[in-house]
């Protein structure tokens, strides 16, 4: 075959390639991000993209909602700081090292 009629499949592979790997795995996630902040309720505890955790207080118009990181400590963000949900496991301290011998 001659090169002129690889080129045209090679662009296609390659297009396909640049498809599958970049452009559809962050389409994905951007839905779960979306459904994520959808489906956020009040009591529900999130992680926020800066690290912080909360509990979910109150959920405002205009894409914003309150966290409870303290007791009787409220900060807002915004809905699509929120970067997932915890579970209790999230929360257990780690486990110590043991002590080393010698």
């Amino acid at each position: 075959m001659s090169s002129a009629v690889l080129l045209p499949i090679y662009i296609i592979i390659f297009v396909a390639l640049i498809y599958f790997v970049g452009i559809r795995p962050q389409q994905k996630r951007r839905r779960e991000m979306e459904e994520l902040s959808r489906s956020l309720r009040v009591g529900d505890e999130v992680i926020t993209t800066s690290g912080i955790y909360g509990i979910v207080s109150e959920v405002e118009d205009g894409g914003t909602i309150i966290l409870q990181v303290a007791e009787d400590v409220d900060i807002r963000v915004a809905q699509a700081a929120v970067s997932r949900k915890t579970t209790p496991d999230d929360h257990a301290a780690p486990v110590a090292d043991e002590p080393a011998k010698g």
